[in-house]
């Protein structure tokens, strides 16, 4: 299978990581927290272990997380499929949003509450995600180019 289309079944694995966990109850949403706010407490053994760890909110932690890997995700598979660098630049940025804001969205609809806080901290994880890719793939063809020269 090609490369482009691994990376678009990746892409969508992640996306309904993201919206499956939006649709969990605050029960279970918050069990879930809390476990992984246990195991991380007792790796690094700061913070309550229940919400926090070093000071750090888990669930905002996670946000930041998935969707820096959602964004890593996205540039990759923009460039693939998109060559026209105007459109993959908006496209990239569009779908960033749409999916923080269909993610708070869901929550509304699974009594669980949205917040602007948390769009904020997915957007920027998101462009995280992109800025690491991007560097990475500068870096890349600098040596690449670099590697062409010296020959």
């Amino acid at each position: 299978m090609k490369k482009r289309y691994w990376l678009a079944i990746i892409f969508a694995l992640i996306v309904c990581f993201i919206w499956g966990n939006s649709v969990l109850s605050s029960q279970l949403s918050s069990y879930l927290s809390m476990a992984v706010g246990e195991f991380f407490a007792s790796i690094f053994g700061t913070g309550d272990g229940m919400t926090t760890v070093g000071g750090l909110s888990v669930r905002k932690m996670a946000h930041f997380t998935e969707f820096a890997a959602l964004g890593a995700v996205a540039s990759l598979l923009f460039k693939r499929f998109l060559k026209n660098k105007g459109i993959y630049a908006l496209g990239i940025a569009l779908c960033g949003i749409f999916v923080a804001l269909m993610d708070e969205t869901i929550q509304i609809f699974s009594h669980r509450g949205s917040s602007v806080l948390d769009v904020w901290i997915d957007v920027f994880g998101y462009a995280v995600g992109c800025f690491i890719v991007a560097m990475i793939v500068l870096a890349c063809t600098k040596l690449k180019n670099k590697n062409a020269h010296t020959e």
